[in-house]
């Protein structure tokens, strides 16, 4: 079974996904391997399920869960096929497993039957496929395309670099044709996105040892892979957020929002990081404290300022993450003790494609967008980012952001 499952996994890859029957591709590759009678896609929201898509059966659009089972499905790496047989109320055997890119709990896949349970062979490689449609999906809902590039996952992460370094060239070209230079950058991330998202994802996957065990040397070097991609990941984001920003084409989709949650996550994706250079981030924040925002918009921002902290700060250092109520308004601090930032830089930082003169800048790479899209998503919240530094001596980037009325 695990051969059949080995030679099907590359066939996700294989696959045009652009048409609208993107998702039921994936279900029909799926049964391939392991037979189901029906199958539901989920997308997590902080208190429900929201149905995207499924096969076969009867699903509701919505199912409302707890604040137990969202810590669960958040925080944990536990089994949740009984939790979710209990919320979908089926008598049916489950198996279901969590869609996750980098950490971040997208949502779930659930599959089921009515004659006989699921194997652990079947769940350990469903578990398996879930990882590498966790990225496709990711990158679906982000582009709305997904080009055939697997090829490109062959010449490794070089090649990125080098595509990374032509487009900040091409950017200085068409700088003076806004709408050309909206139109390149929008197509260049999409192209770079399809290949980094598959060495990402197998990159988790091999981390995983599922088809053999790793030496010590080959996880350090499987480690520093996946570290690279979230890295070059971030920047490509970041390139695409500008132009949707530039263009007026940006929307916000406001729920109410756990802000301990919302850092935790942010925290576990950026892990492999502050891993990598030892530092320890401490977090203090009031329970119970929700706002009133978009998701990933928040998410992004506080990627983008704790990604810079991480960067600049020394390694065995401390990072301190604190949320405190002041009025009507929630503030997030993030304070680093890094290098620094002198006055005269701080009123150039938020501006587009700015990088200090540091020590820094000629081995950490960067668009030079990531706090202006963050001040950008803030202002579009009603809210504020603010900074304090001097040189040597760390910086706090303050987050200003309205709670949620009751």
């Amino acid at each position: 079974m695990y051969k059949k499952a080995l030679e099907y996994l590359n066939k996700f890859y294989e696959q045009d996904f652009k048409s609208q029957d993107k998702i039921p591709k994936i279900f029909e590759l799926l049964n391939e391997v392991i037979p189901f009678e029906t199958c539901a896609m989920f997308y997590l929201v902080p208190d429900e399920l929201q149905l995207k898509s499924h096969k076969n059966g009867e699903f509701k659009a919505k199912y409302k869960i707890d604040k137990n089972l969202t810590g669960t499905l958040y925080h944990t790496n536990t089994n949740i096929s009984e939790q979710l047989k209990q919320v979908l109320k089926t008598g049916d055997y489950i198996t279901a497993s969590r869609l996750k890119v980098n950490g971040t709990v997208l949502g779930v896949l659930c599959l089921s039957r009515k004659d006989f349970p699921f194997n652990s062979d079947e769940t350990n490689i469903f578990n398996t496929y879930t990882k590498v449609i966790s990225n496709i999906i990711k990158d679906i809902e982000l582009s709305k395309i997904l080009t055939r590039q697997t090829k490109t996952l062959q010449k490794g992460l070089e090649d990125i670099r080098l595509a990374y370094e032509t487009i900040k060239e091409q950017n200085k070209k068409i700088k003076e044709n806004e709408k050309l230079q909206n139109h390149f950058l929008a197509n260049i991330s999409h192209d770079l996105r399809t290949p980094l998202n598959s060495i990402i994802g197998f990159s988790e996957i091999l981390s995983n040892e599922l088809f053999g065990e790793l030496n010590p040397k080959q996880r350090e070097y499987i480690e520093d892979i996946r570290i690279a991609g979230i890295r070059l990941l971030g920047m490509i984001n970041e390139v695409l957020d500008i132009t949707k920003l530039e263009s007026h084409t940006i929307k916000i989709n406001i729920t109410n929002i756990d802000i301990t949650v919302l850092i935790n996550e942010v925290c576990n994706i950026l892990k492999p990081l502050y891993n990598k250079k030892n530092i320890q981030i401490t977090f203090n924040c009031p329970q119970k404290t929700e706002i009133s925002g978009d998701y990933i918009k928040l998410q992004q921002v506080l990627f983008n300022i704790l990604g810079n902290a991480i960067k600049f700060s020394p390694p065995n250092s401390t990072i301190h993450i604190s949320a405190e109520k002041n009025n009507n308004y929630l503030e997030i601090s993030i304070k680093d003790n890094g290098i620094g930032i002198s006055k005269t830089n701080q009123k150039k930082i938020f501006k587009k494609f700015y990088q200090a003169e540091n020590p820094l800048s000629k081995t950490e790479i960067s668009t030079g967008l990531g706090l202006t899209i963050a001040k950008e998503f803030v202002k579009l919240h009603k809210g504020e980012i603010t900074v304090q530094s001097e040189l040597k001596k760390g910086s706090v980037f303050t987050i200003k952001l309205p709670i949620m009325n009751d």
